[in-house]
């Protein structure tokens, strides 16, 4: 018998030893819980007036669209500075040095004395300078050409920035206007979601306390409410996908701020 709750009692304790090893390894994964973007609550949302558009613009001048052209802007005005010097390359200049001792071994010998080795050497040192002048025509006459057509590329680039840059802002705009029109759209389906739980519940104590045959008016008034909460559902989405859009366009996060 004595056994019998000896086994008992480590069953209980195994079970306990588990549930703990268990809300132990509940409570090491919590806290790696996979990152979920704030959103604006309702009121948040039809509350919330957006920034001046002019600050929109500001900020996407930092755009990594525009930075790409302005690097290609900036080459092409760094091949600029080099085309308009291409004229150095016509001329060169050449200086040199020389230092050194020259020597000569002379062998002298007569019929009177004997074979004898005179040496005689000096230190001598030279230095020249010069210059040379060489002029491709071909070249010669076409340096002006070089350098306008040069130029108009670094104009083309800064063409092309702007034109990028008002592609940007257009789409700023029509974010911000899209936006603005979902913000009244999201106050009206509000409303609407208010306007049908009320009239639901109105129905809804009528057919209990009257028994009347109102099937037909609940069904109808349930499926209203159920469009409208599908429509407010899709305007919050749509809201979301354009604040993040315009965030990114512009390099602004305002919806925090």
């Amino acid at each position: 018998m004595g056994a019998k709750y000896i086994i008992i009692a480590c069953l209980l304790c195994a079970d306990f030893v588990c549930l703990a090893q268990e809300k132990q390894k509940r409570d090491s994964i919590l806290p790696y819980e996979s990152f979920v973007p704030q959103t604006l609550t309702t009121n948040e949302y039809i509350n919330y007036q957006l920034p001046p558009l002019d600050s929109l613009f500001e900020g996407a001048k930092t755009n990594p669209r525009l930075k790409a052209i302005g690097a290609s802007i900036e080459a092409a005005r760094n091949d600029l500075k080099a085309t308009k010097r291409d004229w150095l390359q016509y001329f060169s200049v050449r200086a040199g040095y020389t230092y050194g001792i020259l020597g000569t071994y002379t062998d002298q010998e007569s019929q009177y004395t004997p074979l004898t080795t005179v040496y005689s050497g000096a230190t001598q040192n030279s230095w020249s300078v010069g210059a040379n002048i060489i002029i491709p025509f071909n070249r010669f006459f076409s340096h002006r050409v070089n350098v306008k057509k040069q130029k108009e590329l670094v104009k083309n680039a800064e063409y092309t920035q702007q034109i990028k840059f008002d592609e940007i802002k257009n789409e700023i705009i029509e974010l911000y206007c899209n936006i603005q029109y979902q913000l009244k759209l999201l106050k009206l389906a509000t409303e609407s979601i208010t306007l049908y739980n009320a009239e639901y519940q109105v129905a809804e104590l009528d057919y209990i306390n009257n028994k009347n045959n109102k099937d037909r008016s609940l069904s109808d008034l349930k499926h209203s409410q159920k469009v409208a909460k599908i429509e407010y559902e899709k305007i919050i989405n749509e809201l979301n996908i354009m604040f993040l859009k315009l965030e990114l366009i512009s390099n602004i996060h305002f919806r925090n701020q």
